[in-house]
């Protein structure tokens, strides 16, 4: 990903201004305050304390920052909530298995989905952080969520 993230940096004409790194979650190699924006996708319900993640961001992020990070969910409509989760949890586990060969993660997915903070609690972690102007949108009725926020002053 970063390597198309940088292939386009460069399309743009932007690499002067914009780099990209890569880091531990828990341990992002940038300085204090040092950063415009801080992004990551699908890997947030994978990090052991999802907390200190946040608190990380924050202090990566100059005030005003912005930060945007997506992950799954679980829809809240109830026919589509139960429809998802037998899906989620049957079928694509079978799809997955017989595509890839690695059915492993395809359990893992849904379970991890499953044990990750719902959308009102991650945007309390968020706001306990530090960050402001927090917003949880759901995306494809709840399936994924859109969290953003401005890293406070």
């Amino acid at each position: 990903m970063l390597a198309l993230g940088l292939q386009k940096i460069n399309a743009a004409g932007e690499a002067s201004r914009i780099a990209l790194i890569r880091g531990d979650a828990t341990g992002l190699p940038a300085g204090d305050r040092s950063v415009d924006a801080v992004t990551m996708a699908f890997g947030i319900r994978n990090v052991q304390c999802p907390e200190v993640a946040c608190a990380e961001m924050a202090r990566v992020l100059r005030p005003g920052g912005r930060l945007a990070i997506l992950e799954f969910g679980v829809p809240r409509i109830p026919g589509i909530s139960a429809l998802y989760l037998w899906y989620f949890t049957h079928v694509l586990p079978l799809i997955g298995r017989a595509i890839s060969g690695h059915g492993a993660a395809y359990s893992y997915l849904p379970a991890s989905v499953g044990t990750f903070a719902p959308p009102a609690e991650f945007v309390q972690t968020l706001r306990r952080v530090g960050f402001t102007d927090v917003r949880a949108d759901p995306l494809t009725f709840g399936i994924v969520y859109l969290y953003t926020a401005v890293r406070g002053w």
